[in-house]
């Protein structure tokens, strides 16, 4: 049974597995931006409603890595499925690799909006006025977030590229490679003396 489940090759599935890496990274900041929020607590004091916002849960943490491993693990399982497949396995990666990466990031501007508004002050949680908050003001690790998908993506579909060009440039030179001639068969020696006529058995 396990003999059956191996590939025949296993490049689609190596580079479906290389591309996934960066694929990782990016998904991990487009789930961050799309559901991060900070964990809020509220209550009432003198009939005014007072806000103060924590770190996300570990459990929030947890669902983003979850869900940040649901596309590297899609394209990892289209590379194993191309592996059977001899001829054009490793263009079905490449091609699966880059339309993830076209896909992920069509609604990065408004994760990118909206997570700015859930925090609004900042990753740290501290207003841009106190001397305690980070360098980073309100929105600027959102924009280099976004900034970082779009690199990420970008690098995985050039490297994408540059593995259906490698493949397909193999594939070419094997093709025109000049076939040898067979080899021919060494001459007879002639011996002088006569071929002895087989045996044949009779039955009685």
């Amino acid at each position: 049974m396990w003999r059956r489940l191996r590939p025949p090759t296993r490049a689609p599935l190596v580079i479906g597995g290389l591309l996934a890496f960066p694929l990782f990274f990016a998904s991990l900041l487009c789930v961050t931006l799309a559901i991060e929020r900070p964990h809020r607590f509220q209550w009432m004091r003198h009939g005014r409603l007072i806000e103060v916002d924590h770190q996300p849960t570990s459990g929030e943490e947890a669902k983003i890595w979850a869900l940040a491993l649901v596309l590297p693990a899609i394209l990892v399982a289209i590379g194993f499925a191309a592996a059977f497949w001899r001829r054009g396995g490793v263009y079905v990666s490449v091609a699966a690799a880059i339309v993830l990466a076209l896909a992920l990031p069509h609604r990065l501007d408004r994760w990118t909006a909206h997570h700015t508004q859930r925090f609004p002050f900042g990753m740290d949680l501290i207003p841009d006025t106190n001397v305690q908050s980070s360098t980073l003001g309100r929105g600027e690790w959102e924009v280099q977030a976004r900034d970082t998908v779009l690199s990420l993506t970008h690098w995985a579909i050039g490297a994408a590229l540059v593995a259906a060009a490698i493949t397909a440039g193999v594939t070419l030179r094997r093709r025109l490679r000049p076939v040898p001639p067979p080899a021919e068969l060494p001459p007879a020696v002639a011996t002088g003396e006569p071929e002895a006529a087989p045996a044949v058995r009779t039955s009685l």
